[in-house]
């Protein structure tokens, strides 16, 4: 689990490193928002086509080969970003990089091989806190490297930094991590050919929480791609400021997914910490889409930094619950598929909402968005297939 993690961070810490510049450099190469935006969720698109296709060949020959192979498409693609010279080869690259990205299915799906039912949990928020680690480090890392002026040059290397931090994932997760799901448990998945389509229409809780899963992470898909551009907007801001927020919004997921989240599902159950977490992930957005200054802007990411820490690792959770043993690869690979259509349609929603309406529209229709994972979290208890808490 340690090693797991290690992968994960330094992958996407890689990830973070870039992710805040990209709205500039799309700006740069002459993009207006809306088509800024669709090239960012390209990376989506690409993991919604494969994201199955990797959950089942990461069933059938384990976890490892998923890992290394969507490091090594991370480089390529983070080294095509750097010489992009338009708004179409940006897409491209990133719809490349997406197409590559089998290791974030993997790695959950690795998390809920080691993990039992007293160890979910926790297992899922030290994932999670791998990410938003990442995503201190990253946008820092970011910040700094960018510089004072930027300039086609500044972003190129932060590109080719994001490069070298994936060869880096790649690296550690061939010499670090040690394979978790066995020959034999590989040999009954791969005939047990899963059908995620059987697996949605007969469990009516996994149903609920992929499609809690797609509301969110289109929710946080709105926010991520117009963030930039709304700082850009609203406060005057650059890379540099908006790569130091993002970090510090990093910063308190990880505090809350590494440790307070656990505790708080063991306490509360995983539904209950996944309810308030939803609840101030709404407010958070709503706050942002109302937000005229730095103070306001500060109290809404707040929310939204404790909604972030306590939904995502008992999202998770609860997801991993649905799944037998055979299953885990399917079933997180269902997940990411909802995570990434999610990542597909936050982007193209709100470059328009930002052009036709005003910068903190993508916001408030985020804040929307909660709402509704909110009722559908709340229909019914959730239920488990391992027979797993109510």
């Amino acid at each position: 689990m340690a090693a797991l993690v290690g992968v994960v961070l330094i992958g996407m810490t890689g990830f973070g490193v870039f992710l805040p510049i990209f709205p500039f450099l799309a700006l740069e190469v002459g993009a207006t928002p809306t088509a800024a935006t669709i090239a960012m969720g390209a990376y989506s698109l690409g993991q919604l086509i494969s994201s199955p296709f990797w959950g089942r060949l990461s069933d059938k020959f384990g976890r490892k080969p998923i890992l290394i192979i969507g490091m090594i498409g991370s480089v390529v693609s983070y080294l095509w970003l750097a010489r992009a010279a338009s708004v179409e080869e940006l897409g491209a690259a990133r719809l490349f990089g997406g197409l590559m990205a089998g290791n974030v299915g993997a790695a959950f799906a690795a998390a809920a091989d080691l993990s039992d039912d007293k160890t979910r949990a926790r297992n899922m928020g030290l994932l999670g806190a791998a990410v938003g680690l990442g995503f201190i480090a990253g946008p820092a890392l970011g910040a700094l490297l960018i510089g004072e002026q930027e300039s086609r040059a500044s972003f190129a290397l932060v590109c080719m930094i994001s490069a070298a931090l994936a060869g880096g994932g790649a690296l550690a997760a061939l010499f670090l991590f040690r394979e978790s799901l066995p020959p034999e448990a590989r040999h009954k998945q791969g005939d047990a050919r899963v059908s995620r389509l059987s697996l949605l229409f007969s469990r009516p809780a996994l149903t609920r929480f992929v499609i809690v899963t797609f509301l969110v992470i289109a929710a946080q898909a709105m926010m991520e791609t117009v963030f930039g551009l709304w700082a850009d907007a609203q406060l005057q801001w650059g890379a540099r400021e908006v790569g130091w927020t993002l970090a510090g919004l990093g910063f308190g997921a990880a505090l809350l997914q590494g440790g307070a989240a656990g505790r708080m599902a063991r306490l509360l159950g995983e539904r209950t910490t996944l309810l308030i977490g939803l609840a101030l992930f709404a407010a958070g957005f709503g706050g942002m889409g109302v937000s005229r200054d730095a103070a306001a802007l500060i109290a809404a990411l707040t929310a939204l930094v404790i909604g972030i820490g306590l939904a995502t690792p008992a999202l998770n959770a609860l997801i991993a619950e649905q799944a037998t043993e055979h299953e885990r690869g399917a079933v997180m690979g269902l997940s990411q598929s909802a995570s990434a259509l999610g990542r597909v349609a936050g982007p193209l929603a709100s470059g328009p909402l930002f052009e036709l309406f005003s910068p903190g529209t993508p916001f408030v229709a985020a804040s929307i968005l909660m709402l509704a994972a909110l009722f559908v979290a709340l229909t019914e208890p959730a239920g488990s297939v391992v027979g797993s808490r109510q």
